[in-house]
């Protein structure tokens, strides 16, 4: 270039550089504001984002080595043609110039975080499948439970010595339809809250013919909800907390309330209950299976994103734990 000031050139290149890097964190910051949209939207974002950018760079670019630090190189441009034309055909030539770096760097930027939000939505998917599978098996021991069938048994043989033939009967369909249930249902799959209700009420059913007077349970489900997706067997181990926190705890009778409701925008599905008898609170975490409310807590949050959880806490008279869902989150059959 036949410039001797070799080391200001380096100088000025880079503190353009050091801006170019600050106009590209902008772009970040702002395109952070928009995680978890269309790849397409954000794509769109960027691109937009890239024009500004690359007009104050463009803009800078030219002043620093046109005006405030000429070049020799530009020397001959400015000496032909009046200083206007010239910095107005540099900017616009920085302009295409710079626009391509620019969005080349958001393209090679949305591709990272594409691909990381790919590997997040895999990490998640494999954990809500271990989570189901662990609601499954929680549900099969439960149903191979020596201390659960000899129960159930000793239940059934009460009927048949009292010659109730008809509550045994109807004893025998409820655990052949509740076995049945648990070898067909498909853990990681959806069913509706009606088909959910439905199973849980085929397991109390048998809990009722074990503790008869004792137990009292209430099913307070609008129908607006019963098409509602959720994930299998959530409910569950809610309702196996309830009993045995409450039934197992006290000789009093236990009133179990399952009830749903949409409050604030969410879906709330709770299971509570409550005794006169008193008896020490159990612990949130403490589970009734082996898998218990932490598991449930889990399969929600990851199913349903960081706005559903489950809030488990103490009540007068008993205990109530309650799942809470975004109604943007769900689906419904149709």
């Amino acid at each position: 270039m036949g410039w001797s000031d070799q080391t200001g050139m380096l100088f000025r290149r880079l503190c353009l550089a050091t801006v170019g890097i600050a106009l590209a964190w902008s772009v970040h910051l702002v395109l952070a504001r928009f995680t978890g949209r269309q790849l397409t939207a954000r794509a769109t974002i960027a691109f937009v984002l890239c024009v500004p950018a690359t007009a104050a760079f463009a803009v800078l670019n030219t002043l620093v080595f046109y005006d405030w630090f000429p070049v020799p190189s530009v020397a001959d441009d400015l000496a032909r043609w009046d200083y206007p034309s010239v910095i107005k055909t540099a900017i616009a030539d920085g302009l295409v110039t710079w626009y391509f770096f620019f969005a080349a760097w958001a393209a090679f930027y949305l591709a990272l975080g594409h691909v990381s939000e790919v590997r997040v939505a895999e990490r998640a998917t494999a954990r809500a499948k271990l989570n189901a599978q662990e609601a499954r098996l929680a549900m099969l021991r439960l149903q191979v439970d020596p201390h659960f069938l000899f129960n159930a048994m000793n239940a059934l043989s009460s009927l048949v010595a009292r010659q109730q033939i008809k509550p045994a009967g109807a004893m025998i369909r409820d655990l052949s339809d509740f076995f049945r249930a648990g070898l067909v249902i498909d853990p990681a799959a959806d069913i509706t809250l009606g088909e959910e209700i439905e199973l849980q009420r085929l397991y109390l059913a048998v809990e009722r013919a074990r503790f008869g007077d004792r137990l009292d349970v209430t099913f307070d489900v609008p129908d607006q909800f019963l098409n509602v997706r959720v994930p299998a067997l959530l409910i569950q181990p809610l309702i196996e907390n309830a009993i045995k926190h409450g039934l197992g705890a006290t000789s009093a009778p236990v009133r179990i309330t399952v009830k749903t409701e949409c409050r604030d925008n969410r879906l709330l599905i709770s299971v509570a209950n409550d005794t006169d008898g008193g008896y020490p609170l159990p612990s949130a975490e403490r589970p009734s299976t082996g898998v218990g409310l932490s598991n449930v807590r889990a399969r929600v949050e990851t199913r349903f994103g960081s706005g559903a959880t489950l809030d488990a806490r103490a009540r007068k008279g008993g205990w109530m734990s309650e799942i809470i869902i975004p109604m943007a989150g769900l689906s419904v059959r149709g």
